[in-house]
């Protein structure tokens, strides 16, 4: 066995017996597996249906037309959206879409990163800042933490007059309503892109507000990586409504990318089969059904937490919950010493952080993956109770190395 074979066996075990709480991760299905590693990888597809440069195409056209039928059947009611599926990731998909419709000069305005926003939303370290200007939108404190402010949202509109609003996130535990939002920012003349990367499932199922709505309601800009709550590959699907779709594709290709990945277009097409309940995940369960469980299992956790003495940023309504650690708790030791009891998370800075990025003050934890496990409510709970012992430093690190180890081993493992 060669250092790759060696390498990937040893992470199959890695993932297999620790506790996955990162909640842009999930375990996509057998079948999403084996189609990124399929004959699809062999083949040269450059171009959109009916228009490809090579020949040999004619499979690869159907192919694509499929996926992206299954895309608009899972997310877009209205008939005013298409999308294109041939963005290889999140962060790509939102920089078609600046590339397509901002001039040298324009300004996005977009959700502050300490307040749960994400790096591809135009923030300071972002290299598209040299074209564009940016300004943030941020959060005040209500009666659940802290919760997106509409009129912080509407005055910054009317003080900065940017081209385009990016509504999303990255580690905000509360519910956009993305109706009102896009109302206020296309009633002052701006384009709208959701990024709901972190919260696609929920919004397939209608456990979350949608963006794909007629007219000014609705987002003219939708993107969505596929590998999160979806629970699919690392890929990305981008929509646009109709007027906006033909200069989205002439961005992808040929302004910016080559031949598509069509292995990873085929595997984004069985999460979306999955999700659509025309074919099962492992756990045989209805899509519809893993992400209650989701819900309920991110309630369950936090329940534990703060039951165990942890402050949350806010309470949630999603599939991830944002912890205010105490002041002397050092988040990158933390998170270290975590997972070296096969407890995985990632620090994550919180609204108003005086620490630096690199030591934020601020734990984030995500319930998708271990769900996908076959994570009970009671399970959650119970994890969250030791996660709160842990941060507080009432757990020595054999007692959660135990314990992580014999919940690991109780969680299905669908690649045996």
């Amino acid at each position: 066995m060669n250092k790759i074979f060696e390498l990937t066996q040893a992470e199959s075990q890695r993932q297999k017996n620790s506790l996955n709480l990162i909640a842009s991760e999930n375990y996509p299905s057998p079948k999403v597996l084996s189609l990124l590693g399929s004959i699809w990888n062999d083949k040269y597809a450059e171009g959109y249906p009916g228009q490809r440069y090579y020949a040999g195409n004619v499979l690869s056209d159907e192919l694509e037309e499929f996926v992206q039928s299954r895309a608009l059947e899972l997310f877009d009611p209205t008939g005013e959206y298409r999308v294109n599926v041939q963005v290889l990731s999140g962060s790509p998909a939102n920089a078609m879409v600046y590339l397509t419709v901002l001039n040298l000069g324009d300004t996005v305005l977009s959700l502050d990163l300490a307040s749960g926003g994400h790096l591809s939303h135009l923030h300071s370290t972002s290299s598209y800042l040299k074209f564009f200007k940016h300004q943030s939108y941020h959060l005040s404190r209500g009666p659940d933490g802290y919760e997106l402010d509409v009129d912080d949202f509407n005055k910054k509109i009317l003080e900065y007059k940017p081209k385009l609003v990016v509504l999303g996130f990255s580690s905000y535990p509360r519910k956009y309503e993305f109706e009102q939002y896009c109302q206020i920012a296309h009633r002052h003349g701006c384009l709208v892109l959701a990024d709901i990367a972190h919260i696609a499932g929920l919004v397939a199922v209608g456990e979350h507000s949608s963006p794909f709505v007629s007219g000014d309601s609705g987002a003219d800009f939708v993107t969505t990586t596929t590998h999160k709550t979806l629970r699919g590959p690392r890929s990305a699907l981008l929509f646009a409504k109709n007027d906006h779709i033909s200069a989205i594709n002439k961005t992808v290709f040929p302004g910016t990318s080559g031949g598509p990945h069509l292995n990873q277009i085929a595997a984004v097409g069985q999460c979306l089969l999955e999700a659509l309940n025309q074919d099962k995940y492992p756990d045989k369960l209805p899509f519809k059904n893993y992400i209650a469980s989701v819900l309920a299992n991110t309630r369950a956790l936090e329940d534990g937490l703060v039951g165990g003495g942890v402050e949350l940023t806010a309470k949630s309504q999603n599939h991830l919950t944002l912890c205010k650690l105490p002041e002397n708790v050092d988040s990158l030791e933390l998170q270290q010493r975590l997972e070296s009891c096969g407890v995985i998370t990632n620090r994550n800075a919180i609204p108003n952080d005086v620490k630096s990025p690199w030591k934020p003050g601020g734990l984030r934890l995500g319930m998708p993956a271990l769900t996908s496990r076959g994570l009970s409510i009671a399970q959650a709970n119970g994890l969250g109770q030791v996660l709160a012992e842990a941060i507080l430093g009432k757990i020595d690190s054999s007692a959660l190395q135990d314990y992580s180890s014999k919940l690991a081993t109780s969680l299905a493992w669908w690649y045996e």
